[in-house]
């Protein structure tokens, strides 16, 4: 008696596993494809990691501080600002209803020079015991006297600095007595001294950059904005996450695009990986699924085969992937750390429905190329 078409699909119990038979019938080149799919979906994990870190990197010191930073009027940036606040205008913001703590900082970017290079860094200058400095210490302690700094500690590692060394900058010798941690990044890792100290280096005694603005309890951040803005004039208040989106698009921005275009390819390069590899699959074993149709497997059930096919590569390729995007994240935080690659489930997650869309799309070539098949011409081909 001929088998049904029930015995034919690979779901009921006792039926024939089909759609697995054909998946192991040539490892290697299902190892093949697998690992292509793996290789496209770490890149793109790998991009998108990449593209999350720099915004992290570039927005690390603000996600540190108070909710509302004020600055002299126009300030929309953290990191590239030109804001001059005098004492006086710091004492009126500390003394606006709704304040209940205002820290002047001195900030700006400085090149500092390093075994004969000039290295880009932040200079923060902060008053000692006031927020602005250092949260995370790995060695030494925060600047607290005139010339002191606190330098991050992958930048003092790839420049052989220690606490102790004394580096010259701008005619004065200043004293390494800190190492900070989480602090680094490859455009903006950061330096810490004591303001009187960065005013001095800026030739700007007496004066803040921007005010660290701390809310009286039960005051809402967009509150205490718009009271600064109302009493103090000449200033501009906003909120940290502001400035934060401001820099993260001004810095970021430029490698957002190419960055966008690469994962962009590399998911063209998982898809076209499924289809090709299912559509070849198909073509080469065409006879087999003309005989399935001669035995009665309806085309929907030989189009399931090739779905299931598509789909054990995409979610093959898919785990291997994500193994190949964590070990390498952990590669890199060791050999290059000042390069921040962020991994996030929503990220895998979206990574993840994406691939279940790459395999549809990987099974539209062998499904067209199936609903043509004439059983009794590919058997006598």
């Amino acid at each position: 008696m001929p088998p049904t078409t029930s015995r034919l699909r690979w779901t009921p119990s006792g039926s024939v596993p089909v759609a697995r038979r054909q998946l192991v019938a040539n490892p290697s080149k299902l190892a093949v494809s697998v690992l292509a799919v793996a290789a496209a979906i770490t890149l793109v994990l790998l991009l998108s990691g990449l593209r999350r870190g720099m915004g992290d990197h570039v927005t690390t010191y603000l996600r540190h501080e108070p909710p509302v930073v004020v600055g002299q009027t126009g300030t929309r940036n953290f990191l590239s600002q030109s804001s001059v606040l005098t004492a006086a205008t710091v004492a009126q913001i500390a003394r606006v209803r709704g304040v209940a703590d205002a820290s002047p900082i001195t900030e700006g970017s400085s090149m500092f020079p390093l075994h004969g290079k000039r290295v880009p860094t932040v200079l923060v200058g902060f008053d000692p015991g006031r927020r602005g400095g250092p949260w995370a210490l790995r060695n030494g302690r925060a600047p607290r006297a005139f010339g002191e700094i606190a330098v991050d500690r992958v930048l003092a590692q790839e420049h052989g600095l220690r606490v102790g060394t004394v580096v010259p900058f701008r005619g004065r010798q200043l004293r390494i007595v800190g190492l900070t941690s989480g602090t680094s990044g490859f455009m903006t890792p950061l330096v810490f001294t004591t303001r009187a100290t960065a005013n001095a280096l800026n030739e700007q005694p007496g004066t803040a950059t921007l005010v660290l603005v701390t809310p009286a309890s039960g005051v809402a951040p967009a509150a205490a904005v718009q009271a600064v803005g109302r009493s103090v004039p000449g200033v501009s208040a906003r909120l940290t996450s502001v400035l934060a989106s401001n820099d993260r698009a001004l810095l970021v921005g430029a490698f957002s695009g190419p960055l966008t275009a690469m994962i962009a390819i590399a998911s063209i390069v998982a898809v076209m990986v499924i289809a090709m590899s299912v559509y070849a699959e198909v073509r080469e074993r065409s006879h087999e699924y003309a005989t399935l149709k001669a035995l009665g497997m309806t085309r929907r059930n030989v189009l399931r085969l090739v779905a299931v096919d598509a789909s054990a590569v995409a979610i093959l390729g898919l785990a291997l992937g994500i193994g190949f995007a964590v070990a390498a994240t952990r590669l890199v935080a060791t050999l290059a750390p000042k390069y921040l690659i962020v991994l996030t489930l929503r990220d895998i997650a979206a990574l993840a429905v994406a691939s279940s869309a790459f395999a549809l799309l990987g099974a539209l070539a062998p499904a067209r190329f199936l609903a043509r098949l004439d059983p009794a011409t590919a058997l006598h081909s």
